[in-house]
């Protein structure tokens, strides 16, 4: 059985026509790590905050479906998620503001241990201190007693992550998970994210920009742009054969120039085709609808017409 399935997760601002999530759908299988991938805006962070039931004042889920091992989490009628820190558990992009910065960080990871491992509290303030150190900070007896504002963001950033892992869930999402840490740290942090789906057979949703930390991290890939899927798969498969043109723009991004007449042009949200036809150098009248998820391979799809417009060509 899937761990975590997302299927058709509409998001927008309250009272507007148009979604900043679109019918968004991918799973996460148990030991396995999906990377969500895409630019700045591309929906990763409101994809996350819609699965955990947290979505801004003035953003309303409108549709979808999240399934926990067969379980719908979300509540169709209220759009809330009942959910715990033993299912679904979430390490922030902004560390401090996810911190209550009236309590010191060592108790509000005692307590998390306390509510969802239903550990006695000498017990779980050992433990607490205990996951300070494996996230590599020193002296995490005196951090443990520090409030967040004594403490640097990448510091925060750390307690964040051993909050998280110290609940042992069944699904982690990772929101950038190693913003403002230096490259060792952040060899220590993604080690841990591989330990612990190691040890406890959980799924993780890594969500990141990087494409370097996407193919060292994960098993499978989404790639996200406008609020809409572009392309999912096998991570080999994307990476070797990207299907899409996003997908292709993205690698050439990090490989070459890109043609500036893509790069410079803003997410269009009013769009109901393609959100990427506007910048797409490929884009033709089919586009102006909205592009289903085309099989481009054995569990490999990619929602673009092209595909459509090469299968009537290899059938004709």
């Amino acid at each position: 059985m899937t761990l975590l399935e997302v299927s058709g997760l509409t998001v927008g601002v309250e009272h507007s026509p148009h979604a900043l999530l679109r019918d968004v759908g991918f799973t996460v299988e148990a030991g396995q790590i999906m990377g969500l991938v895409g630019e700045s805006g591309s929906g990763k962070t409101m994809t996350s905050l819609a699965i955990m039931g947290l979505l801004p004042v003035g953003i309303e889920r409108r549709a979808g479906m999240v399934r926990l091992e067969g379980r719908d989490l979300a509540n169709p009628d209220r759009g809330d998620v009942k959910r715990n820190a033993n299912d679904l558990t979430m390490i922030f992009q902004d560390p401090r503001s996810a911190l209550n910065p009236t309590m010191r960080v060592g108790r509000q990871i005692s307590r998390a241990l306390e509510l969802n491992q239903d550990l006695k509290r000498a017990d779980a303030k050992s433990r607490a201190s205990e996951m300070l150190g494996h996230v590599g900070i020193p002296g995490a007896d005196r951090v443990a007693r520090a409030y967040p504002h004594q403490l640097s963001g990448g510091m925060c950033q750390r307690v964040m992550i051993a909050m998280a892992l110290a609940c042992r869930p069944r699904v982690l999402i990772a929101d950038e998970p190693t913003t403002a840490l230096d490259v060792t740290i952040q060899a220590q942090i993604f080690d841990l994210i591989n330990e612990l789906v190691e040890e406890t057979g959980c799924g993780v949703l890594f969500i990141t920009h990087d494409l370097g930390a996407i193919a060292e991290m994960c098993d499978q890939v989404t790639v996200l742009y406008g609020g809409q899927v572009m392309e999912t798969g096998d991570l080999r498969q994307v990476f070797t054969d990207p299907r899409h043109p996003y997908t292709q723009f993205l690698f050439d991004a990090v490989e070459r120039e890109v043609d500036p007449r893509i790069e410079e042009k803003d997410v269009n949200f009013a769009l109901q085709g393609c959100r990427f036809g506007h910048r797409c150098p490929y884009a033709f009248d089919a586009c102006a609808a909205f592009p289903p998820l085309f099989e481009v391979g054995e569990g490999h799809f990619a929602s673009c017409f092209l595909h459509q417009k090469e299968n009537l060509v290899g059938s004709s």
